[in-house]
């Protein structure tokens, strides 16, 4: 009797594992890539729908940070994105070149990237024409303005080699291109053993050489998550604080320093209902002025899903004090500097429900059969004063 039952234990079990592969691997038929162009005034423009031949944005990949897009020197875009092969089961990191309409111009795929599914800072064009795909751990993927590979260079390695660094936890938190073709690295090297973050500075070319190296005196708690180099050679930094009173929960603390690393005011910020427990999540800081713009957004501790989440825009003055939060309701309420970076910050993106909602509507349907599903990756500021949205539409099965 034990026998039989662990029998139709056993086959139970693989009779459950072939079904829940099969949700895996087919639980769509078919994806396409959607570009849509906004005016400065939220209307369509166009949209583009470009299809993915031979490929399946797996869904464990289909988050912002995997899917990037920039807009092109002739109003075109820069596309990049991880996309699997339906037949063959392999992940490669394709990149596509569109026109000022959306329309492909070429497309290329790179099998075999290291570490495939790690998430994207930014994808860049240069000056020559040509692009680099620059993922989180420091890889950069190097094209020509036709999309032919030029290899890869480690960003990490030239920096980890001098002076001694340390590289367990090196982590890069800030990206900069500079007009000379270098590109600044700000990076975070933990410390196990203090439970602090010492700040590297580093310029590099796109392939990998090493041009300036700086070891920063500024040491900061460990959980910081945004850094941003102030005019007066401090450092504005953000990180989550933990409000363990009545009515608390997750907030954002921004600390000032000085040019000798001193900490010379902090702010607490957050604004949900108290009377339920917050998340209070950091999108991004800006120096403008004699102040500091900070975004940040808020929504209460629920397990519903739909819960409505407010993009909050914050203004402190040159002390740390609050001079005014408002809510962000619309895309023209985003601060252009937020967009300064390529994409959009990919949680800033999935959370904001600021996209009108004809044009995701519209988005889901142009030129489309069989109700496809819409799922936004990014937008990004274009150079009108306008804005493009990067998707992908999915066919269920």
């Amino acid at each position: 009797m034990k026998t039989n039952t662990f029998i139709i234990i056993v086959v139970c079990f693989f009779i459950l594992f072939a079904l829940v592969s099969g949700c895996i691997e087919g639980y769509f038929k078919k994806t396409e890539t959607v570009l849509v162009k906004l005016d400065s005034q939220e209307n369509i423009q166009w949209i583009s729908v470009i299809q993915n031949p031979d490929y399946a944005t797996a869904m464990a990949l289909a988050r912002p940070q995997f899917n990037q897009f920039t807009q092109t020197s002739d109003n075109g875009f820069f596309v990049a994105g991880y996309y699997s092969n339906r037949s063959s089961g392999y992940t490669s990191l394709r990149i596509f070149k569109t026109d000022s309409r959306g329309n492909p111009i070429w497309d290329e795929k790179l099998a075999g990237v290291e570490s495939m599914g790690e998430p994207m800072i930014s994808p860049i064009q240069w000056k020559d024409g040509g692009y680099s795909v620059i993922l989180s751990g420091g890889r950069v993927y190097n094209f020509d303005s036709a999309g032919r590979s030029q290899g890869v260079a480690n960003m990490q390695d030239p920096i980890c080699r001098t002076n001694g660094t340390a590289c367990y936890d090196l982590t890069p938190i800030s990206l900069t291109q500079n007009p000379d073709g270098s590109l600044s690295w700000i990076l975070t090297n933990g410390n196990f053993s203090t439970s602090q973050t010492t700040l590297v500075a580093a310029t590099l070319t796109r392939n990998g050489t090493l041009l300036t190296k700086e070891i920063l005196p500024l040491k900061i708690s460990a959980g910081v998550t945004d850094f941003i180099r102030t005019n007066d050679d401090g450092w504005l930094s953000g990180k989550g604080y933990r409000d363990d009173a009545p009515g608390g929960g997750d907030e954002i603390l921004i600390e000032k320093t000085n040019a000798s690393s001193d900490i010379i005011w902090d702010t607490v910020l957050g604004a949900c209902n108290k009377t339920a427990s917050c998340n209070n999540d950091l999108i991004g800081m800006h120096e403008s002025g004699d102040g500091y713009d900070i975004i940040y957004q808020s929504y209460p501790q629920q397990s519903n899903e739909s819960v409505p989440v407010d993009t909050i825009s914050a203004r402190l003055d040159s002390t740390g004090h609050i001079v005014r939060q408002e809510r962000i309701l619309d895309l023209s309420g985003r601060h252009v500097w937020i967009f300064a970076n390529g994409g959009s910050r990919a949680d800033f993106s999935e959370q904001s429900q600021k996209i009108p909602q004809n044009v995701l509507d519209s988005a889901a349907n142009a030129n489309g059969t069989n109700n496809p599903i819409f799922d936004l990756r990014s937008f990004i500021r274009t150079a009108d004063g306008g804005y493009a949205l990067l998707g992908t539409r999915y066919y269920w099965k």
